[in-house]
Parts: C-alpha cells; sequence; structure tokens
C-alpha cells in the first residue's frame, strides 16, 4: 500500500521514476560444459572512464569474430560497445591531432572539421552509455522489449504498461535506477548522474535534428581549433565522468555474478554478497 501512495505521489520523470526488484538470467554468465566461467559482459564504462583520464593506454576489443566461439562472450551488446569504443578513441584522437596541427589550412575547412569532429563525439557518446547500460540489462530478467529500442530517456524513465493497463496509478519506471538500486546506489543517480546522462541526450537529439545542427561561424583557422580543443575536452570530460558512474553498477554486478561462479553449484553466501553490497538477498537461500 505504501508503495502504491509513493507512486502516486511521484513526479512523473527519472527523478521522480521508481525501481524495480530484478534477478539474473542464465545468459548473465558464460557456460562449458554446465560450469559458469565467467561474467558475460565486460566492464566498458569502466574501462572508457579510466581512459579519458589516461589512466590506462587502451581500449578493450572485442570484435564479432569472437561471437559465437565456445567460452567468448555472447551478449549482443559487448560487440556494440567494442566498436562504439573505439570509435569514441578514433574521434578524440584525431580531433586533438587535428587541434595541434600547424598546417595551413583554409577557415571554412577548418570549421567543418570542428564540427564532424564534436558532432561525431556527441552522437558516439551518447550510443555508448545506452549500450553500456543495455549490456547490463541483458544479464537480467527485465523484458527485452523495455530496453532493446529505447532511447536514453527511456532507460532513465518510462512510464510503468501494467498500471496503465490495469487502471492504476500512473509512474515511470528507471531501468537504470532499478540496476543502481540493487547495489545502493540510487543516491549517486538521483545527486548527479542522472542529470548528465539528461545532457548527453539532449545533445544528441539537438546533432542529429538537420535544422539544428551547428552553424559555421566566421573565424580563423586558430580559432577553430582553439574551439575544438576546448569542446573536446568538455565533451570527453563528461563522458569519463558519466562512464565512471556506469562503470560502478557494472562493476557492482560483475562482482555479483563472480560470486555465483566462485560458489557453484552452492548458493551464493550472504556474507559474501553484503560486501558488495547487494539488496534483495531473500532471492538466495542461505547456506548452511
Amino acid at each position: 500500500m505504501e508503495q502504491e501512495k509513493n507512486k502516486c505521489n511521484a513526479p512523473r520523470g527519472a527523478h521522480g521514476a521508481t525501481h524495480t526488484d530484478w534477478a539474473y538470467r542464465r545468459e548473465a554468465v558464460i557456460w562449458i560444459d554446465g560450469q559458469p566461467v565467467r561474467p558475460n559482459m565486460v566492464p566498458f564504462a569502466r574501462e572508457m572512464s579510466l581512459w579519458t583520464k589516461q589512466k590506462i593506454p587502451s581500449l578493450p576489443v572485442h570484435t564479432k569474430l569472437d561471437q559465437g566461439v565456445d567460452g567468448e562472450m555472447d551478449n549482443p551488446y559487448v560487440y556494440s560497445l567494442g566498436a562504439l569504443s573505439l570509435s569514441i578513441g578514433a574521434i578524440i584522437n584525431d580531433a586533438f591531432e587535428f587541434s595541434e596541427s600547424t598546417s595551413r589550412i583554409n577557415p571554412i575547412d577548418a570549421e567543418i572539421q570542428r564540427i564532424r569532429f564534436e558532432s561525431e563525439l556527441i552522437i558516439y557518446a551518447a550510443r555508448f552509455c545506452e549500450a553500456a547500460i543495455k549490456q547490463m540489462l541483458y544479464c537480467t530478467q527485465i523484458p527485452k522489449g523495455m530496453y532493446e529500442r529505447a532511447s536514453m530517456g527511456k532507460l532513465l524513465a518510462q512510464e510503468c504498461v501494467e498500471c496503465k493497463k490495469y487502471g492504476r496509478p500512473r509512474h515511470d519506471i528507471s531501468l537504470l535506477g532499478s540496476l543502481a538500486h540493487r547495489f545502493f546506489l540510487c543516491h549517486m543517480l538521483d545527486g548527479c548522474a542522472i542529470d548528465h546522462l539528461q545532457i548527453v541526450a539532449r545533445r544528441r537529439n539537438l546533432e542529429a535534428a538537420h535544422s539544428e545542427s551547428q552553424s559555421i561561424h566566421p573565424r580563423t583557422s586558430i580559432d577553430s581549433r582553439n574551439q575544438l580543443d576546448k569542446s573536446i575536452r568538455e565533451i570527453g570530460g563528461e563522458l569519463g565522468h558519466l562512464a565512471d558512474h556506469i562503470g560502478t553498477i557494472e562493476e557492482s554486478m560483475i562482482k555479483e555474478t563472480e560470486v555465483f561462479i566462485e560458489n557453484y553449484p552452492n548458493v551464493s553466501p550472504h556474507a559474501e554478497l553484503m560486501k558488495i553490497p547487494v539488496r534483495n538477498l531473500e532471492q538466495y537461500i542461505q547456506n548452511t
């Protein structure tokens, strides 16, 4: 009853969206000969966060050549993230190379290069965040229909279809919030990450709308290069910040599945799960 009251009073949108309980599905881990061997996801967000801070030299590589091979990942978002990560890395590297170049170039051409690099990075950053969230959702029993074609906005808040269908108080559900809730990370989203993710989504939508695309400013090629340097640092910094938040949830999921793998076929012990920590321990039966 209290939950229904909260739903009714909650504001609509990402900050007011409720969080649903969820469990893992079998596809959350890779199986070989009936034994779980490793999590079916890669910590791309954590790696992206570290790379943007120049704490690691390169981003992880996973190609379609690996998919279908025994013991390799079959989470489809692993391969999407592999391509997106390397594309982002290439865009940032090429953008900095151009911004630091001293070769002569027509001012209009310099502006076009600036617009192209900025637009590509904004769009790819949004797609990366979406795919990183979907990689985690793929490992859960949350229905694919809720996230498979969802944009960032829908991953942050979407109307609860069941409550609408049966005439209950209408409210929104946050799929990202539901992932975070399991690991006591709601404060991280409400205090920071959700607003930043909405910024990425708005920027991506702005760049995707032809009528709202960036305009060519009358300035020197040096000014265009300086503006590009500033923009790439800002967008890259924001991407790293968001990747850090998503990576925190990602890391918790990986740790929980590793506890499952380590203790299989026995049930994961509560003491190990609480080190992560994890909610909903009633999903596990305490070992005796």
